[in-house]
């Protein structure tokens, strides 16, 4: 629920994209309400001359707080929290330099390696006739899940002892990359932990886990498609 006095904002995304699931559920611990538009991916409604006129990117999600606009989901989390986190902000971005320095160690791996070998799977999938993940793709994504791995060594969550955004960030792009290369339990055994640890949240009940269902659900379809 909205906080009293708290303006409406304007999201543009996808259910199923990780970058839009994290926004969503850190709006959601803020106590945020968004009006959300649903750009249509199928049919590159994000790469119109329309839409590049409020995003030049031609990616989701977009955040319009009245004639503001930010895009890419971590300006736009650190956008709201600077602006709507309150009390929460230095709970979810710490500003002591060196644990904030570990929450964007993660937010630039998520942004740097994670998602675009996440993104080299789906985007070819959806629109170019892959019909499966390459070993190169599997490779480079449990390398991937080698780093987080090795975040996790001694901490419960990414990025120390408690919930940052760089969980939202990595939960939800890990969630749906297990649509690719499930993780191992054997291999990375605190990765396993910590994402179950996150998937109980309500607030990833609620945003990340349908939304990871809903890629899963794609991706295996245009498999399945492409194949034929």
């Amino acid at each position: 629920m909205a906080k009293q006095g708290w303006p409406r904002l304007i999201l543009y995304k996808n259910p199923a994209s990780p970058p839009s699931c994290a926004v969503m559920i850190l709006g959601d611990i803020l106590g945020l309400t968004f009006d959300y538009k649903e750009p249509e991916l199928r049919k590159r409604e994000h790469k119109s001359a329309e839409f590049k006129k409020i995003n030049p990117m031609g990616t989701i999600p977009v955040l319009q707080d009245d004639d503001f606009i930010v895009s890419e989901s971590h300006a736009i989390m650190k956008y709201l929290l600077n602006k709507y986190g309150g009390a929460l902000q230095e709970k979810l971005y710490p500003s002591e330099p060196r644990q904030q320095a570990k929450v964007d160690q993660c937010l630039f791996f998520e942004a740097g390696v994670l998602f675009p070998r996440l993104k080299a799977v789906a985007l070819p999938s959806f629109f170019h006739g892959l019909a499966g993940p390459t070993s190169q793709h599997l490779e480079d994504i449990e390398e991937a899940y080698s780093v987080v791995e090795a975040y996790l060594n001694g901490d419960r969550y990414i990025a120390g002892d408690r919930i940052t955004i760089a969980d939202l960030s990595l939960g939800t792009t890990i969630s749906a990359a297990e649509a690719i290369l499930e993780l191992d339990k054997k291999k990375f055994p605190l990765s396993v932990a910590w994402l179950s640890r996150l998937q109980e949240e309500d607030c990833f009940k609620e945003i990340n886990n349908p939304g990871a269902a809903l890629f899963t659900k794609l991706l295996h379809m245009s498999w399945q498609k492409n194949k034929n």
